[in-house]
C-alpha cells in the first residue's frame, strides 16, 4: 500500500504542477477533476486499504486520460506519473 500512496502522491504533483503552469484555459477544468478524483482515491484507500475501493475511479481516470491528454512537458509528465501509479496498483 505504501508504494500506491507514493505513486498516487507522484501524480497529484504532477497535476499540481500542470494546473500552476498551463496556458491552456481549457486544460484547467480537466486537471481540476483529476486532482478531485485523486482526494477521493486517497480518502478510500485510507478507509479500505485496498485497490478494489478505487478500481473503478481508475478505470473512469484512464479513459479522461486517453481520450484528453494535457499539453506540454507537465501533460507529459502527468501521464508519465498517472501509469506508474496504475502499475502499482496493479489496475489495468
Amino acid at each position: 500500500m505504501e508504494d500506491i500512496i507514493a505513486k498516487l502522491t507522484g501524480y497529484t504533483f504532477a497535476l499540481r504542477d500542470a494546473l500552476e503552469r498551463t496556458n491552456e484555459s481549457k486544460e484547467r477544468p480537466q486537471i481540476t477533476r483529476h486532482l478531485a478524483a485523486v482526494a477521493e482515491m486517497y480518502a478510500l484507500l485510507y478507509m479500505h486499504q485496498t485497490t478494489a475501493a478505487i478500481d473503478h475511479i481508475v478505470r473512469k481516470e484512464s479513459r479522461g486520460h486517453g481520450l484528453a491528454l494535457l499539453s506540454g512537458e507537465e501533460g507529459k509528465n502527468v501521464a508519465v506519473k498517472w501509469l506508474a501509479f496504475m502499475d502499482a496498483a496493479g489496475i489495468e
